[in-house]
């Protein structure tokens, strides 16, 4: 008889089902952020295309935290596609990845409004940093508990290793920067998502979607 926090794959099921809802949730509330200038106060072209271009922090933070969101999304993916079980414990570390999803549209937010301070910076770059040890931590879990599919091989674990060290590593690089001028800082981390979106690891996307 099977118990009840026994590892089973139909647990693995249900985190890869709330984990699309959240998802799709944060993605939604990033882009709320952006509102429509008020109309009262414009009265021409030129007053819309200055309303317009004064919302180019919120589009900048929009791009970035959105880039964010898809790349987390393929890891997660890419670990659960190589993940047969679950147990209660790989559970809560998928809800601790979670709930600092749940918290980017705040940093996102955070950021838009005081894009020239370095606090916001740091702030975003801590959500960057909490969601890369999560779903590091998650991985290491799954794979020493004997989680993983048996045709996942030893390359395979190491570039999911490697994947999300290398990508925090250049995150706090970004971060680092913002020593010099928060938007330098900001450019950075956007080129390094920019990069890690167009290049997925092959291998591993290969193995979820074939």
């Amino acid at each position: 008889m099977k118990r009840p926090l026994e590892p089973s794959a139909e647990g693995r099921g249900r985190i890869v089902g709330i984990t699309d809802g959240v998802f799709a949730i944060a993605l939604t509330l990033i882009v709320l952020e952006i509102r429509v200038p008020a109309h009262e106060p414009i009265h021409s072209e030129r007053d819309l295309l200055a309303a317009i271009a004064a919302l180019a922090p919120r589009f900048l933070t929009y791009a970035l935290s959105f880039l964010t969101l898809t790349i987390f999304w393929f890891g997660q993916q890419a670990q659960h596609g190589l993940i047969a079980k679950s147990d209660r414990r790989l559970a809560t570390l998928n809800l601790c990845f979670l709930a600092f999803i749940a918290l980017l549209p705040f940093s996102t937010d955070l950021l838009a409004d005081f894009l020239e301070l370095r606090t916001a910076v740091l702030v975003y770059w801590l959500n960057l940093l909490m969601l890369g040890v999560t779903l590091f931590a998650s991985w290491r879990y799954a794979e020493q508990s004997g989680f993983l599919a048996e045709d996942v091989d030893a390359e395979t674990r190491h570039t999911v290793y490697l994947r999300i060290v290398k990508a925090q590593i250049l995150w706090a690089i970004g971060a680092a920067l913002c020593l010099i001028t928060p938007l330098l800082s900001v450019g950075f981390i956007l080129v390094v998502q920019l990069i890690y979106a167009a290049t997925p690891s092959a291998k591993w996307v290969r193995r979820i979607i074939g």
